[in-house]
């Protein structure tokens, strides 16, 4: 009940930056990207650089909270230790306004909702395990570090016009980290467990947007599970079942690369 009305109050009382304010004296705001569990991101320009950054800014109802702002400096840590360009780039840290706030590298890219809805893609069984695959290299990137990303979804994977990058890491965890004492390996929602498979549960609805962007649907159609909607083959909806632990369930990236390997030749 607490959470629940310091979440309305910090949705009623914050305000995002302003265009054009300057942060810190140096990040002048360029327009409000959005606003997550964690923060809110803007993208800005860093004027003694001159360069386009992301700057991500805490928010109200964190900041109050002991766990909100070890959440930060846990989003922050997490991002500081990976070095690839599969991710973006950490650049430095502040306070403004009394508003903890970090910047990182901006990825000119669209995410693949924006992709199949504003662009009309349309992506085939070859084309979404292709793209999954991809992912999964990200995915095993962040697994050998012991990290779960633990928010694999659509708004979170962006295609730059050549590859495949994976953003956002505010619900990122060490894999059986301490929280409040007690070490963590399962949630109440599979999508945000302290396991890899976690990070295996949101790939498998990942794949599912991908391959209803080429079905048809029919307003009069009675609704159907998503086995008997998309026509895709028997490996595919196997791997998919056992990414969603409908099936059990898989243990390291390397074995659903595998399969996805079969399912290509």
């Amino acid at each position: 009940m607490l959470k629940r009305s310091l979440l309305f109050f910090s949705n009623f009382l914050e305000r995002p930056l302003s265009f054009e304010e300057v942060v810190a004296g140096n990040f002048k705001v360029i327009k409000h990207l959005g606003m997550g569990s964690y923060g809110h991101s803007y993208l800005v320009m860093d004027l003694s650089k001159q360069q386009v950054k992301v700057l991500k800014a805490l928010r109200i109802h964190k900041r109050i909270t002991k766990s909100g702002r070890r959440g930060f400096e846990l989003e922050k840590k997490i991002l500081k230790s990976i070095n690839h360009p599969g991710f973006p780039q950490y650049f430095e840290e502040g306070i403004f306004k009394e508003i903890p706030f970090y910047t990182m590298e901006y990825i000119d890219g669209k995410n693949f909702e924006q992709l199949i809805f504003s662009e009309g893609w349309t992506i085939s069984e070859q084309g979404a395990f292709q793209i999954a695959d991809e992912l999964l290299i990200l995915m095993e990137y962040l697994h050998s570090r012991n990290i779960i990303h633990r928010d694999i979804r659509i708004p979170n994977v962006i295609f730059d016009g050549s590859k495949v990058r994976l953003i956002d890491l505010g619900l990122g965890r060490y894999l059986g980290q301490e929280i409040k004492g007690k070490i963590l390996t399962n949630g109440l929602h599979l999508r945000k467990g302290y396991n890899f498979q976690a990070d295996f549960y949101g790939l498998g609805h990942f794949l599912l947007f991908l391959l209803y962007s080429n079905y048809s649907f029919n307003q009069n159609q009675k609704e159907k599970s998503w086995e008997e909607e998309l026509n895709i083959s028997s490996k595919a909806k196997h791997i998919i079942r056992k990414l969603l632990q409908i099936e059990p369930a898989y243990d390291h990236c390397c074995q659903i690369r595998e399969d996805i390997k079969e399912l290509s030749t």
